[in-house]
């Protein structure tokens, strides 16, 4: 997003952020608050979620180190429509609306910078909304497995959530979740220790995250 700044004009940008330094469990922002600025993570994690009434979460997203949230609704001046929260210690600088607006409008290119990031996050959230609606449980996992296997460029993948952070993500329950993952295992696709999971069969794996 800030690769078209200069030295000068990302130090310049910078020396207007808020430093915060958080806690796991710490809610930085609710659907109840005006989205005025957005945010960066400079270490830890954020996950970024929902609620049904009936007090059910939905991850929508996790960041990490380097990961920008709240842009999109920032610039529509509206409420974050979502909760956005610490899941450990984690640090993250906040821009807001008004600075970002300075320093768009002294470098053009960051405003293309910004709307390739808002493009990558609206078909992430497209992928969200048809895995959810199309897509099993078995499929929905496979495909984020794929994806932090693509992510970290090896067949061996750390989650960076619990597995019951995982399940909401994915948009079921712990239990169903588990057996997904044994079934997996028994189908030699996937081998299973703790938080590490290795990925067997990369084929079969991409074949059940497409056609189920």
């Amino acid at each position: 997003m800030f690769s078209a700044l200069s030295d000068s004009a990302v130090r310049q940008l910078v020396s207007t952020c808020r430093h915060t330094t958080l806690a796991g469990g710490d809610i930085i922002f609710s659907p109840l608050q005006a989205a005025d600025r957005f945010f960066v993570v400079l270490a830890g994690k954020v996950k970024i979620y929902k609620t049904s009434p009936r007090g059910d979460e939905q991850i929508l997203h996790l960041y990490g180190k380097g990961e920008t949230f709240g842009e999109a609704a920032m610039w529509a001046k509206i409420n974050y429509p979502a909760f956005a929260e610490a899941l450990e210690k984690t640090e993250i600088i906040s821009i807001s609306r008004e600075n970002l607006g300075k320093a768009v409008a002294a470098n053009p290119d960051l405003a293309m910078g910004m709307l390739a990031g808002l493009s990558a996050k609206l078909r992430d959230f497209n992928r969200l909304i048809e895995e959810l609606s199309l897509k099993e449980v078995p499929a929905r996992l496979a495909g984020v497995l794929l994806k932090e296997a693509r992510h970290a460029k090896s067949r061996t993948i750390t989650l960076k959530q619990t597995k019951r952070q995982l399940a909401a993500q994915i948009g079921t329950i712990a239990e169903t979740l588990s057996r997904a993952l044994g079934k997996m295992k028994a189908d030699g696709l996937i081998e299973v220790s703790g938080s590490t999971v290795e990925i067997l069969d990369m084929d079969a794996l991409a074949d059940l995250a497409e056609n189920q």
